[in-house]
C-alpha cells in the first residue's frame, strides 16, 4: 500500500460546539429525556500514523447544564478519555474512538460524579495548512448508585469540532 500524501502524526487541540441530548434511567424511577442543549468544548491529542492507520489518545471536555423535566435533575459537563484509530485517505481521516467518561449528575440535593464509557464516529477533514475541521457522534453510558437507587443515563452528542494540528 502507498504512503499517504498527507501526514497526520503529531499533537493536535481545538474547540468543538456540540448538540447534547440523553435520557435516564432509575431504578425505581422513571425514564425522562434529557432537554436538548448546545455545549461548548475543547480537545487535545496526539496522532501516531502507520501508513494510512492512525491512532492515539485524546482528551476532550464538552460543557453544558441540561434538565430533565419535569423532575429537578440536571445534567452537566463531560470529560473524556479517549482511544482513537482511524484510516486516513489524504487530507481527511474517518475514525472510531472509545475512552473513559466522567459527568455530574444533580439528583437528591446534590451534584454526584458519574463515571462511564464514551464511544462513537468521526471524520475530520484538514483544510488549509495545519487547520482542520471535524464531524463527531458520540455517545456516553454513564451509571452510580446513591439511597438505594441505581441510576444510568446516556449522553448524546453530535459535535462540529475545529483544530490545529502541531
Amino acid at each position: 500500500m502507498p504512503a499517504p500524501a498527507f501526514d497526520w502524526a503529531g499533537a493536535y487541540g481545538g474547540l468543538s460546539y456540540s448538540a447534547v441530548t440523553g435520557r435516564i434511567t432509575q431504578s425505581p424511577g422513571g425514564t425522562p429525556d434529557m432537554e436538548s442543549v448546545n455545549g461548548w468544548g475543547v480537545f487535545g491529542g496526539y496522532n501516531w500514523q502507520r501508513g494510512n492507520f492512525v491512532f492515539g489518545p485524546e482528551l476532550a471536555y464538552t460543557d453544558f447544564e441540561a434538565g430533565y423535566p419535569p423532575f429537578i435533575n440536571r445534567q452537566r459537563n463531560v470529560l473524556e478519555l479517549r482511544a482513537r484509530a482511524g484510516y486516513a485517505v489524504n487530507n481527511v481521516m474517518f475514525y472510531g474512538f472509545v475512552g473513559a467518561a466522567r459527568s455530574e449528575l444533580f439528583g437528591g440535593g446534590v451534584w454526584n460524579s458519574e463515571n462511564g464509557v464514551s464511544y462513537g464516529l468521526g471524520a475530520q477533514f484538514h483544510i488549509r495548512n495545519n487547520f482542520f475541521v471535524g464531524v463527531e457522534a458520540a455517545r456516553r453510558n454513564m451509571s452510580f448508585s446513591t439511597g438505594g437507587a441505581d441510576v444510568e443515563n446516556d449522553i448524546d452528542t453530535i459535535s462540529l469540532r475545529f483544530g490545529y494540528q502541531f
